[in-house]
Parts: C-alpha cells; structure tokens; sequence
C-alpha cells in the first residue's frame, strides 16, 4: 500500500508533460508519472479517476493495482518467475559468448525488456532448456539483445508504427491495433504484448508470446 503513497499532494494538472517523471513513494521506490493526451498514468497505469479531494490531500484513482520491484533487477524477476525459466536459460547460455548478457541486463539502465515466455521459445525451436544450453552462445546473445531497449517504456509510451531502436542493433515495430503488438524484423508474425509493466529496479518488463528475431 505505501507504494501508492506519496508525501505530498499532486494534482493530475502537476504531473509533467512527458514520460515517466519519477516521484518517490512511501515504500521508498519511485513511481513514474506521465501526463499525455490520453490522460495521467502511474508506471503505465491509467488514473481512471483524477484529483479526488479528502481531508488530508488527493487520491487519484488507478485501474489497476501498483506492485514495486522489491529490489529485484530485471534478471531477478526473470529468475523469481517459472514462466520465464527459458529466458533465463537463455541468458546464461549467452554469456558464454564472451559477453555478459545477465551483466547488461543487472545494469543500473534504466532498460525495457520485451521478454518471451517460456512457451515462445518453444515455439522458437528449443523444446527445452536442455536445447538452450546446447545452443550457439553467440546467436543466443544477438537474439536476447534485439528484446532490450535502453529507455524505460511502459506501454503508456508505446505509439503506432513506432521503431525504437535496440540494444543489438536494428528496430522492431509497435502496433496497437486489436491490442499492443511487437514485431521484429524477420518475424511473419507479431508477438502479443501479454503482460504489460512489471516493474524492475532497473527497468520494465513485458511478457511476449513469440521470440523476436532481427
């Protein structure tokens, strides 16, 4: 609850224009606060219901309820999660390549990671974990790379059409039409957006039905 919290009175109208001001909560984490044309959002939230007067400041109404990071990196959310066992094999894997990709992604960022769940690497052609760990360290980190930008995007920021560029190099492609999408480059097929804004001390995760290729 402290993490919905903050020490002072903000009206909807204060919040700046922009993405992602960070204002600290109660509970001692940052929330990010955007105001755009579609209205104010907490960490990519929509406020259903602004500047609510009380006697003791204003409440501001979210449509859906504000989890911290608890201290977790995005790897150790990753890690914290089963449905992402394969992505975390994948990442291990890949720092066999010589370069540190659980390193880059414990950064302090902030980064936005497009994550795949376990069952988009199946899909992918790795059936298990134990076909990630045989994998080529090298493709597994251009891969794991091209799910990184280096911003921190929650899916209030996301537009249509736009390209935001990645860490590997290359873009990939936000759509929004019949729900958030993302494309990469030599995909047929865009990923659902699944889980949109899990908050990490480093940056934000969003859970993506199918590996995103360059």
């Amino acid at each position: 609850l402290q993490y919905h919290v903050l020490a002072t009175s903000v009206e909807a109208s204060a919040v700046p224009a922009g993405p992602n001001a960070p204002v600290a909560s109660l509970d001692g984490e940052n929330v990010f606060a955007t105001r755009n044309t579609t209205g104010v959002f907490i960490n990519g939230v929509k406020v259903k219901t602004a500047d609510v007067a009380a006697s003791n400041g204003i409440i501001h109404i979210v449509e859906k309820v504000l989890i911290p990071s608890g201290g977790l990196d995005i790897v150790g959310l990753a890690a914290a999660n089963p449905n992402f066992s394969y992505l975390v094999a994948a990442v291990l894997r890949a720092d066999a390549s010589g370069t540190s990709i659980s390193g880059a992604l414990k950064a302090a960022g902030p980064l936005t990671v497009f994550a795949p769940v376990n069952q988009a690497f199946i899909a992918a052609g790795f059936p298990t974990i134990a076909s990630i760990q045989a994998a080529d360290p090298n493709t597994l980190k251009n891969i794991l790379l091209y799910h990184v930008i280096a911003a921190r995007v929650f899916s209030s920021d996301l537009a249509e059409g736009a390209k935001p560029a990645t860490a590997g190099g290359g873009t990939v492609t936000i759509t929004l039409a019949g729900g958030a999408k993302v494309k990469g480059n030599a995909n047929p097929v865009a990923s659902n957006i699944a889980i949109t804004n899990v908050v990490a001390a480093n940056g934000v995760v969003h859970a993506i039905d199918r590996v995103l290729l360059p």
